[in-house]
């Protein structure tokens, strides 16, 4: 191995470099006075030629991951009013967001009423929908208004909720309860006709409480309902929702209450019966709600993308309720179903109930009812006493 003296070898490795760098220099200094080697033009906006249009910039969307929100139906996608109108609010919510957000959709997959709202509870589902008479298991908010012929029809319960002190005081009670935040209130009647919970029956057609005596009306296990159809001399038989066309088509009970029109179509009744009693005996909403601390954990614009959306799907879930109900009536009288009406007289036959059930439920559910305050909803001009 040839061995390098250090200071001879140094010396002649800095002589070599020195005459790299001033070849080096040469090339670069040759290369700056070449006619060739102009410098390019670094890339800049093009400016449009005189008078040519212009296009106006796309709004600028978020940077980053959107914010997923997940919305739950009860319901099957298009089926009822709810459903459209939570598929509405959520293409309205991603829209105002301007991508921030991304609120999807999910129909009967993230649960079901009561499963659906104990979920939003916990956070592992963002927001849903929840019958006010399903509500009891978090709240005694809606207890009072199972009670029946307290209301004039769907719209005047949403009307109480929004407008009135007794109506927000329940809602914010609600809202305590299940540690959620409501966006709007939803119906399956809204204002159309018939609206609220009807009775149907197999073969027999009422007009009057007599001839419910004796039939098996399904009910469900709602204290209120059980006392209705005693109070009008039916059988009532607790069925769930999911057995009620095999138990109507077999026999198993001779009518139905608290089918309003569009959930009655929706399973298809009408295959299995031949009378529908248009009653309007007990109202519901449906919330939309969203958990409270998702609501709080986005920003302001976010949030109000959110509040804005929900205010301008309202209209389009009143809307849509009024058209299933027309859909619905014209696909049940096709079928052959006769809908009867009470009125006057008869109507009063219905009624007359209503103080004698209210209350025994005011007793059984001591603490929960305030009859004094059904008494005034009762006789203001969203009660009942004004159909």
């Amino acid at each position: 191995m040839r061995k390098i003296v250090a200071g001879r070898g140094f010396a002649g490795l800095a002589a070599r470099a020195g005459g790299l760098v001033l070849l080096a220099t040469a090339i670069v200094t040759v290369a700056a006075c070449s006619p060739t080697a102009a410098p390019t033009p670094t890339a800049a906006a093009a400016k449009p030629a005189a008078g040519a249009p212009t296009t106006a910039a796309a709004p600028a969307k978020a940077a980053g991951p959107s914010t997923v929100i997940r919305v739950g139906c009860s319901d099957p996608e298009g089926s009822s009013s709810p459903a459209l109108t939570i598929g509405k609010f959520a293409e309205l919510a991603t829209k105002k967001s301007n991508g921030e957000l991304d609120v999807k959709a999910f129909y009967t997959s993230l649960g079901v009423e009561q499963s659906l709202l104990e979920a939003v509870k916990v956070g592992s589902v963002d927001a849903g929908q929840i019958t006010t008479a399903n509500a009891a298991r978090f709240t005694d908010a809606f207890t009072m208004f199972d009670l029946p012929f307290l209301v004039k029809n769907d719209a005047a319960l949403s009307s109480l909720f929004k407008t009135t002190d007794i109506g927000k005081k329940l809602a914010a009670q609600f809202e305590k309860d299940a540690g959620v935040k409501v966006l709007l209130w939803m119906s399956h009647g809204f204002d159309a006709t018939p609206n609220s919970a009807d009775v149907q029956t197999r073969n027999k057609e009422l007009r009057v409480p007599a001839d419910i005596k004796g039939l098996k009306i399904r009910t469900n296990s709602s204290p209120v309902a059980l006392a209705v159809v005693k109070a009008w001399g039916g059988n009532p038989t607790p069925v769930d929702w999911g057995q009620l066309y095999s138990a109507m088509q077999q026999g198993v009970v001779d009518g139905t209450l608290g089918s309003p029109m569009v959930p009655y179509t929706s399973i298809k009744l009408q295959e299995v019966t031949k009378h529908y009693l248009a009653i309007g005996a007990m109202t519901n909403n449906l919330p939309l709600y969203i958990n409270q601390k998702k609501f709080d954990s986005l920003t302001p614009s976010q949030q109000k993308a959110i509040l804005d959306a929900a205010a301008e799907t309202e209209a389009f879930s009143q809307e849509a309720a009024r058209d299933l109900v027309k859909k619905s009536t014209a696909d049940v009288e096709k079928a052959g179903v006769k809908i009867y009406t009470p009125k006057g007289a008869e109507l009063a036959e219905w009624t007359s109930i209503r103080e004698p059930v209210w209350k025994q439920i005011a007793s059984e559910m001591q603490g929960k009812i305030d009859l004094s305050v059904a008494e005034t909803i009762y006789k203001s001009d969203l009660g009942a006493s004004k159909r």
